[in-house]
């Protein structure tokens, strides 16, 4: 007998049925997308890391770097910030969007997490119109002129 089935009959003979929860998601947990580069860029969302904006950034960047977004589920096997940069031996973050890095840090500023720096920018969006963020971007990238 299937699980709805023996829960209908339960139903139908007065009986209240109780059914388990699926655990709340994980607020800090990221998707790491492929990749094998040193640098980490975190942005909101996977079509973002997909965008044309994207593409340019990782040109910047240099090597090869990796897309992450946080993970919608919040899976608990998925890795959080500390775990991702271990796995990856990433010695260089990038987070785009102060939402994302406080959904990822909390209200942690460190910059520096397990043995990578962790800098924060300019959501994309507003990368993609504002020359002032990009301007910033670049100095983090580049470092200052």
């Amino acid at each position: 007998m299937t699980e709805a089935r023996r829960r209908a009959y339960l139903e139908a003979m007065g009986f209240d049925v109780w059914v388990q929860k699926p655990p709340p998601p994980i607020e800090n947990r990221l998707v790491v997308g492929p990749g094998r580069g040193n640098t980490l860029l975190i942005c909101a969302t996977p079509e973002l890391s997909a965008s044309k904006l994207a593409a340019d950034i990782a040109r910047a960047v240099g090597g090869e770097p990796v897309w992450a977004w946080p993970d919608p589920e919040g899976r608990p096997a998925s890795p959080d910030l500390e775990q991702a940069v271990r796995d990856g031996l990433f010695t260089r973050v990038l987070v785009f969007g102060e939402e994302t890095r406080k959904r990822l840090m909390g209200a942690q500023e460190d910059e520096v997490v397990a043995s990578s720096t962790v800098r924060s920018a300019a959501d994309l969006e507003e990368l993609a119109v504002r020359g002032e963020a990009k301007r910033r971007l670049w100095q983090l990238i580049c470092g200052p002129a």
